[in-house]
């Protein structure tokens, strides 16, 4: 699949140097993502509306977004909780469904811990300040009322909000979490994928270590040949990898949960996928003229990768990706899309990504 114009690497490199231009791509991305969202933006919005939403506990949900299908899975304590969970999920921009996997445990009795908002401040305020990852953002405590806990100032990042929001929540004596915190409305390159060797050092202080670890344990399912990688969700939390999902063996259970063990960082997995043997299925194309069509026509009409110039070749089941997106999203995105077609076997990703040519008019 060959796109109607192709942008040569010299082009690119003088738009790069030229001043300006870059800031000019950057500003082409965000209206990009501002109208297609990608995956990563819609699952960290739905966690931050989860975990600030009254009447919802969201310390123990697990959320994924595959092609715009958010999966909510984890324990909530009462249906009203769960339905509540949903309808904040749906209403988040970009989201196309919602599956609902979260299950129902009535918690149990807990004694009445009497902590004043004094202590619950102090508390997270010292949470706040310990996370090293967040030195680069200026949050704090603005007030807390009757548990509620307010948080405001600015932070560097989308995730920089999120892992604010998040800390806060697990504090003993939070009751919810309200944000005012100031941050860019859009997910960086730099949050979804770290190319190259893995870094401990610098994994440790990244606000996005969790979306890296997500993404690059994605890519591995979506690259084997024994996982349904399209269907298979994946949470990382601290560098814990929680699976959850459907598959359709045993075998690809544990295929799946070798794939995660491959990836570094992973400091420990949970496994939660379900098996549930497979109905009747569609005929599987087998033809590699066929799939090459198939996938090719799903990649020129997914809106996301409108721009994109990517080649698709096939043998034996198997697709090779080569060419260019404009971004890291883009490139998960379009792994998504060709891993899901019918008869897709297995994948391998050559797709290099190039800021996209911006006029200066």
């Amino acid at each position: 699949m060959t796109k109607n114009w192709i942008r040569s690497a010299s082009r690119t490199l003088a738009l790069v140097a030229a001043s300006g231009f870059l800031g000019l791509a950057s500003l082409a991305h965000e209206a990009k993502a501002a109208t297609t969202m990608p995956d990563a933006w819609i699952t960290t919005k739905v966690k931050l509306a989860l975990i600030t939403t009254e009447d919802v506990s969201a310390t123990r949900v697990n959320v994924d977004t595959i092609d715009g299908r958010v999966t909510l899975h984890g324990i909530v304590g009462t249906a009203a909780e769960k339905a509540k969970a949903e309808e904040v999920a749906r209403g988040i921009k970009g989201t196309r469904d919602v599956r609902n996997l979260l299950q129902i445990v009535k918690p149990s009795a807990q004694p009445d811990m009497k902590v004043t908002d004094s202590d619950v401040k102090d508390r997270v305020s010292a949470a706040l300040a310990r996370d090293g990852a967040l030195e680069n953002s200026d949050i704090a405590v603005a007030s807390v009322n009757k548990g509620v806990v307010l948080l405001s100032g600015t932070a560097k990042t989308l995730s920089d909000t999120l892992r604010a929001v998040e800390i806060a929540a697990r504090v003993d004596g939070v009751r919810r979490v309200a944000s005012e915190i100031k941050s860019p409305d859009v997910i960086g390159d730099a949050e979804v994928w770290r190319d190259g060797k893995y870094d401990a050092a610098a994994a440790a202080s990244s606000t996005a270590q969790d979306m890296w670890t997500t993404s690059a344990v994605k890519v591995r399912l979506l690259a084997s040949s024994k996982t349904p990688g399209f269907d298979i969700n994946v949470d990382t939390d601290g560098g814990v990898v929680t699976l959850f999902g459907i598959v359709d063996s045993q075998a690809a259970k544990d295929a799946a949960g070798a794939e995660v063990r491959k990836v570094d960082g992973v400091k420990s997995l949970v496994n939660e996928l379900q098996v549930v043997a497979p109905g009747k299925q569609e005929a599987v194309i087998e033809n590699d003229g066929a799939i090459d069509d198939a996938v090719s026509k799903r990649l020129d009409g997914n809106e996301r990768l409108k721009g994109s110039a990517i080649k698709v070749d096939v043998k034996n089941g198997v697709v090779h990706l080569t060419g260019s997106v404009d971004n890291q999203s883009d490139r998960i995105t379009a792994l998504t899309v060709t891993r899901s077609t019918m008869g897709v076997r297995g994948l391998v990703d050559d797709l290099k990504i190039v800021l996209p040519a911006v006029s200066a008019d």
